[in-house]
């Protein structure tokens, strides 16, 4: 799991769907506002840019290597990165 971020206990969403209702149960559907107490515990909604849960310096390097120098070559516009994880 990346630095900041943690598991969410199962007792959060039956929190958050009696606050802000079943549909939001989710922190990412939360209000931007939204904020929960358990136990001593606050909870806000925070949604992770793609960036942080990848970061530059870890394994996929490589990757970002190869399409930072695509992206000088061809334009940052007419780059993409399609990932398949399965078998």
């Amino acid at each position: 799991m990346p630095d900041g971020l943690a598991a969410l206990p199962d007792e959060l969403y039956d929190s958050a769907a009696a606050k802000f209702g079943e549909g939001n149960i989710a922190p990412s559907q939360w209000p931007a506002d939204g904020e929960l107490l358990l136990g001593d515990a606050l909870y806000r909604p925070v949604v992770p840019a793609y960036r942080d849960l990848v970061p530059p310096d870890g394994p996929w390097r490589p990757v970002w290597n190869v399409m930072g120098t695509l992206s000088e070559l061809h334009g940052e516009g007419n780059v993409r990165l399609i990932v398949w994880f399965g078998g």
